[in-house]
This record gives structure tokens, C-alpha cells and sequence, in this order.
């Protein structure tokens, strides 16, 4: 009855276009050839039958949407070239980009065909030699859906492009019946390929999880960490619920050492991780929650997320130097400046990896010395945990005996993938204790961006943090400005430090990664400002017990052999490490339902949020913070209230 073939597309228009020749939007005019999978652009229509003027390889490549507004789109290619484009209006750019997509995902192949036939229905003829899509079903159903629904915007156009005569009209009520029943027939289409996506994937997960269940007890015994008879699993870590308290355990500094030490090597960016980015977002959908996708283990870092927590906390000499300052708003000022380099430390630590997601009941400890000065009496103690699993939420302590100085933070995160970054959502709060000036900080966190994840990744911050003092009255709420589309300014922080009476005594302004200016004014005669270099803050060296003297549940022993595989490219046997950790978790967590049993934290304990006042104050200012205070509860270190 007809025939649609990929390569009978035809599409072409006039597109803006931007240029880094004048630094903005230049109207250019596109084709599409389906054919060779490539976007054809000329200077205007006339020149449309010469020469291009440039083409974009669709092949592979990923189009996307802009999150800066509704009618520009961004073509990133296969050797990492990213071209943005501009449509008239936001129904035209969507019609463009489910062009560009369906030939993007179309491979070489342009043998595919679908036929309507009175007899058979809807048939699909692959070239075997050849195939178009994917071999997966999840990939052909898409690749179904796009077509049907191109399809049908195409029957509909030509209906309404129809010319009008008088014997003729595309108002006709057979014509209009015809087009009801296709809309009809293409929207139940895609609902039924909507719900068979759902089913496959349900089934999916249904034979993943019973193939895990029956083979779960023989994979675990390839372990040698693991003792997984019963009577070691419900050990004193587990009790009912509100039974006991937390088992105090002590860490002997002398027994740390540095990473240079421990000979432990830094994690490198090489070609080969930046191919396997592509290959891994690439197949992704937009606002896709990142924790409920498997990472490949070439995308993995060598080191778990409560070390990595611990990395950003590493500048302790500036965080012990806050117990110094004599005056309340000096000590705010340090402070501030000690979140905002913690906060840096997040572009530096950055290595297109992810870290190893943490077991329950999994600890990180380490301390820094001050000054990195092997005989300084200043030390500062770090102890992490993952406490619960879900919701998942990370506890974290830090003490410095010597200056009276104690933290508590809980961290949730969730990171989401849309367009072409990725999306960090920092739940939770610290708080920072000075004893001995009867002081306590809370600090919120703000959003960290991912960009460019699959080409050349950077890193920004964005919407806002809070850092507030209740005994002294004093607050400043953070703002981090996002780049936009067409600025060349990033990196922007803004801030207001108000005292006890909401009256602003000191602006700040700068860049959070770079130079920042604090400009205090009394009245328009005197104004001070004090600059300071968030760079020049230094980071002190982590010091970890060798592995050999670590116990079971401590991130770098539990660890240690799918580091070592990863450090081998040895990703098979990465993959089939992480898999019995990850196994062991989801049967401990099976026999702990069953037993009707709750997890007990080897180092803080449960309390609830009583603090109504600071909930409700800190969730409605910094927007990400709204879903840790739902919970109702934190988790506070055993030794928080010594």
C-alpha cells in the first residue's frame, strides 16, 4: 500500500546559526540529506543548489534541546564538535530536532522500510547484513515510535498543505474522518509502545533480580572478605529499632599515613575515558535520575564517595584558623571562605569519573595534620558513613580536639542527566560547632553543573547555599550565577551579610573559583574592602591507616580489589568485583526485612529535627534543601554532644 524510507526525509529551512566569527546568531539556510546523514548549510536559499558552506555529521551524533530557552538546540557529533542552532519558534525547533534524532539513531543502513499491507498490518523489513537500530528491544521500539510518529505529522501535513479548489478541499468530511481515525490509530500506537518499553523493562529487572536471587549465595563465595552465614550478618550492628546506642571505636593517628605513603595513585583523564563518556550519555534520556542507572566501570573513579567527601574538606588549616578570630563577623567571613573553597575543591577534584557508590554501614576515617607538619598537635579527624541506603544519605563528622571544633553533616544527593550536563542536587545541611565560643554554623549547599559531559566536561555552580549563626544572629545567603547562553562571564558569586538586626554590614561579590571582594560600609564615607584568593587557600595532605591494619567495612580495604582490577584495565573482573559487593549488600538487606531488623550506624545516631524554625527557614531559601528536612530526622555523631 506505501513505502517510508529514511532516506526519502526531506527537511530544510532557514536556521540561525551561531558563529564564533562575530560572536553571535547568523541566519543560515539548512538541508537535511538523509542519505549521508548530514546537515547541509548554505548563506541563503539562492545558494542552496552550490557548494555548502559547511555540513554537520548527523551520524551518531546527540541533539538537544537548550535549557536556556525554547527555541535553540545543540548538535554534538561524533568527534566532539558542538554546533548551536535557533529556530523561529519552539513548535519549529521540535520539529527539527525529531528530524535530526530519528537520522542521528538511523546508522548507515538506509534499507529500512516499513509497509502498511492490507493483510499484515504494520511490518518491519531489516536488512540483516545491515540492521538500522540497535540489536536490543528497547532500541527498536523506539526507533518504531519516532517512526510512527514522523509518519503521522507527515500524513497530517500533507492534508493541510492540500490546495484548495472548488471542488476540492482539504475541509472535506471524508478527508477529516480520514485524518481523525490515523490520529487515532498513531496515538494508541505509541501508547502501546509506551507500555511495552514499561513491560520490557519491568521484565528486565524481574529476570535480573531472580537470575541474582538463585546465583547470589554461589557468586558471594568467590569473596574472601565476605563471611556471610547468618549468625555474622545479624551481628551487633543490627537491632531492632530505637534498641541501643552506637559502639564507639578510636583511630590511632600515628597509625595514618599520606597518599604518597600509601602509594596511592591519582586517577587520570585519558582519550580513551573521554570516548567512553560519549558512548555512555550518549544512549541516555533527558532527565534521566543517574542513581537508578548501572555506570560502567570504565567510568568508575578509584575511590569511594566518603573519601571523595573527605577531599573537599581537606582545607584545615583554614578551618581551624576560624577559632582565632577574636570578632563574630571575622570568624563569619573565614567561615564563608572556608565553604567556598571546599566548594572549589569540587572543580579540582574533578576526573570525569564517578566514585564507588557506598555500601551501608561502609566508613571512610582519615585526619589531617595541621600545616601538613608531621609534629603538629593540631590534628583534625574525619570520620563518614553511609547510614541509610534509602533514602541515601552519607553522615559526617569532623573534630579538632586542640581547638574545640566539631562538624555534622548529612549529604543526599542526586544527580541528574538532561541535554548535555549533568545535574548535581546537593540535599542536607553541616553544621559547625565552636565550644568554646558557644557557636554553631549551619550551611546549606548549592547546585553543582556538570557541562559539556560527552566533549569537554567544566564544572559550575549554581541557584544558592546559606551559612547562618542562631547565637549570634548572623547570616548571608550565596548566590552562584550560572553562565548564560551568550555572556563569556562564569563563574559568578554574590552575597549579603546581615547582623542580628537583618541589616547588610558587608557585600561580597567575585568569582567562586578565583578572586573574591568583601566591601564592608558603615556609611558613604567609610567603606573598607578586603579581597582575598579563594586558590590561595591551601589543602592539606589526607592521612589514611594502611589498608592491612583497616577493618572489614572501611572504604579503601572493601574496595581495594576492584581498585586494583580498575587500575589494570582489567574491567571485567572490575565488574564481576563490584558485583559481589553490591550482592552482598542486597542479601544482607533481604535477611535484615526478613528478621524484621534495622540497620544500627557504627558511629551516630538517629535524632529528629526539632529545629521547626531553622527547617522551615532553610528549605524555603536554598530550594534544594526542601527534600532533606521532609525526612524529619539527622544523624548525629556519637561524640557530638561530648
Amino acid at each position: 500500500m506505501g513505502e517510508f524510507n529514511l532516506s526519502n526525509i526531506k527537511q530544510e529551512g532557514n536556521l540561525y546559526k551561531y558563529t564564533n566569527v562575530v560572536k553571535g546568531f547568523q541566519m543560515r539556510y539548512f538541508m537535511v540529506n538523509a542519505y549521508t546523514a548530514k546537515l547541509n548549510y548554505y548563506m541563503s536559499e539562492d545558494l542552496k543548489f552550490q557548494k555548502p558552506r559547511g555540513s554537520i555529521e548527523l551520524l551518531n551524533s546527540i541533539i538537544s534541546p537548550s535549557e536556556e530557552d525554547s527555541t535553540t538546540f545543540t548538535i554534538n557529533t561524533l568527534d566532539n564538535q558542538i554546533f548551536k542552532l535557533r529556530a523561529q519558534d519552539a513548535k519549529e525547533r521540535q520539529h527539527w530536532v525529531n528530524i535530526l534524532r530519528l537520522i542521528a539513531h538511523s546508522k548507515e543502513d538506509t534499507n529500512f522500510k516499513v509497509y502498511a499491507n492490507d493483510k499484515s498490518g504494520l511490518v518491519e523489513n531489516f536488512d540483516n547484513d545491515k540492521p538500522l537500530i540497535k540489536k536490543n528491544s528497547q532500541d527498536l521500539i523506539r526507533e518504531i515510535f519516532n517512526l510512527i510518529k514522523f509518519s503521522h505529522d507527515e500524513f497530517e501535513n500533507s492534508i493541510n498543505n492540500l490546495n484548495q479548489t472548488e471542488e476540492f478541499s482539504r475541509y472535506d468530511q471524508d478527508l477529516l474522518i480520514l485524518k481523525a481515525a490515523s490520529s487515532a490509530c498513531a496515538k494508541n500506537l505509541i501508547n502501546s509502545c509506551t507500555i511495552l518499553s514499561k513491560n520490557l523493562e519491568n521484565e528486565v529487572v524481574k529476570e535480573k533480580d531472580i537470575n541474582e536471587d538463585s546465583e547470589i549465595n554461589d557468586s558471594l563465595t568467590l569473596s574472601q572478605r565476605f563471611d556471610h552465614e547468618i549468625k555474622n550478618l545479624l551481628d551487633s550492628s543490627y537491632k531492632p529499632s530505637g534498641s541501643g546506642s552506637p559502639k564507639k571505636s578510636s583511630i590511632n593517628p600515628d597509625d595514618e599515613l599520606t597518599d604518597e605513603e600509601n602509594k596511592i595513585s591519582k586517577n587520570s583523564i585519558s582519550d580513551q575515558t573521554k570516548e567512553n563518556l560519549f558512548k555512555f550519555f550518549s544512549n541516555l534520556a533527558d532527565n534521566l535520575d543517574l542513581t537508578r542507572t548501572q555506570i560502567p566501570v570504565q567510568l568508575l573513579s578509584k575511590k569511594s564517595l566518603l573519601e571523595s567527601y573527605a577531599d573537599l574538606m581537606s582545607h584545615v588549616d583554614q578551618l581551624i584558623k576560624i577559632t582565632d578570630e577574636k570578632n563574630s563577623e571575622d570568624r563569619f567571613i573565614v567561615v564563608i571562605l572556608w565553604v567556598l573553597a571546599s566548594l572549589l575543591s569540587i572543580k579540582s577534584e574533578f576526573d570525569h569519573k564517578k566514585p564507588f557508590n557506598p555500601v551501608l554501614g561502609e566508613v571512610f576515617n582519615c585526619s589531617w595534620k595541621a600545616g601538613d607538619d608531621p609534629n603538629s598537635k593540631h590534628i583534625v579527624s574525619y570520620t563518614a558513613e553511609k547510614v541509610s541506603h534509602h533514602p541515601l544519605v552519607c553522615a559526617i563528622y569532623m573534630e579538632c580536639i586542640e581547638k574545640n571544633l566539631k562538624i555534622n553533616a548529612n549529604i543526599m544527593t542526586k544527580p541528574i542527566y538532561s541535554g548535555t550536563s549533568v545535574k548535581i542536587e546537593i540535599f542536607g545541611e553541616m553544621i559547625l560547632r565552636l565550644d568554646d565560643k558557644n557557636e554553631e554554623y549551619n550551611i546549606t549547599f548549592p547546585k553543582v553543573y556538570a557541562r559539556s559531559v560527552v566533549t569537554d566536561p567544566w564544572i559550575e555552580l549554581g541557584d544558592s547555599c546559606s551559612i547562618s549563626c542562631a547565637q549570634t544572629g548572623l547570616k548571608a545567603y550565596i548566590e552562584f550565577e550560572v553562565k548564560s547562553f551568550y555572556g563569556d562571564t562564569i563563574n559568578q558569586v554574590f552575597a549579603e551579610l546581615k547582623n542580628k538586626n537583618e541589616e547588610v554590614f558587608c557585600k561580597m561579590k567575585g568569582e567562586w573559583d578565583a578572586k573574591l571582594e568583601f566591601i564592608f560600609v558603615k556609611n558613604e564615607m567609610d567603606r573598607i574592602i578586603k579581597s582575598y584568593d579563594l586558590r590561595d587557600i591551601s589543602r592539606q595532605k589526607k592521612r589514611v591507616r594502611p589498608i592491612d591494619i583497616q577493618e572489614e567495612y572501611e572504604s579503601r580495604k572493601l574496595w581495594k580489589d576492584v581498585e586494583e582490577a580498575l587500575k589494570n584495565e582489567d574491567y571485567q573482573q572490575a565488574y564481576n568485583l563490584k558485583n559481589i559487593i553490591e550482592k552482598q549488600q542486597r542479601l544482607t538487606d533481604k535477611l535484615r526485612k526478613e528478621k524484621n531488623l534495622t540497620y544500627l550506624s557504627k558511629n551516630f545516631y538517629k535524632t529528629k529535627i526539632n529545629n521547626d524554625k531553622l527547617a522551615s527557614s532553610l528549605s524555603s531559601k536554598t530550594s534544594n534543601n526542601s527534600e532533606y528536612f521532609k525526612l524529619g530526622y539527622r544523624w548525629m555523631h556519637k561524640n557530638w554532644s561530648c
